[in-house]
């Protein structure tokens, strides 16, 4: 359950208007000259593995709490979050929902929360970088800086909006290598992308365990 808590805090931050207002509009990703090629190296159809550390930054803290773990994604069986520190958990965000699977491998689904339902899912559009979905969910802005870029996620929905915040996403090249959601200078979200292998392949193991 601690997860889950943890897990609506970070779906329910808000950017900094002044972060995303500097951002120039991306009216259509697909046909910019300056992100059309980026986005056909981000786009869907890969399955991804990435290490990741995530950064809860608090007002009432000195240090961030951090938490590492194992990011997987699969086109046709969503999104896998699996924890292992500081307790071993994996999160499933997929077409039925949320499941919860703790270190034993006991499965159980989490509270009914639609925010947390809705969040999770957008949050799968945006890693799988699945440009018609998030057009027709999302306002996009972005800024190129030679290798560097920065794309902004604000949701058309005002419920979803509410629920998500505004996601920030930054990388090089065709790597993503931060994800940020911000309320305030002292209170943040950061997850680190650490090594991602593009096109993975996933044993029968690993889908039994991480995914449904």
């Amino acid at each position: 359950m601690r997860l889950i808590r943890l897990l609506l805090f970070a779906c329910t931050v808000a950017l900094c208007p002044a972060i995303c207002a500097e951002l120039p509009l991306i009216a259509d990703a697909a046909h910019d000259p300056a992100w059309r090629e980026l986005w056909a190296q981000l786009a869907p159809g890969k399955a991804r593995e990435s290490a990741f550390e995530e950064r809860r930054y608090f007002p009432f803290r000195r240090d961030p709490v951090i938490l590492t773990g194992e990011i997987r994604i699969m086109p046709d069986r969503g999104l896998s979050l699996h924890y292992l520190t500081p307790e071993q958990r994996v999160l499933i965000a997929d077409a039925k929902g949320l499941l919860l699977r703790d270190a034993a491998g006991r499965s159980h689904s989490p509270p009914g929360d639609p925010r947390a339902r809705a969040a999770l899912a957008a949050l799968v559009d945006v890693l799988r970088f699945d440009l018609p979905e998030l057009q027709r969910s999302f306002v996009l802005r972005g800024r190129r800086d030679g290798d560097a870029w920065t794309l902004t996620f604000i949701a058309r929905d005002r419920d979803l909006a509410a629920a998500l915040g505004t996601l920030v996403l930054t990388g090089e090249r065709a790597r993503l290598c931060k994800i940020e959601m911000i309320r305030s200078a002292n209170q943040r979200i950061e997850v680190l992308i650490g090594e991602t292998h593009e096109d993975a392949v996933f044993t029968a193991d690993e889908l039994s365990r991480f995914f449904r």
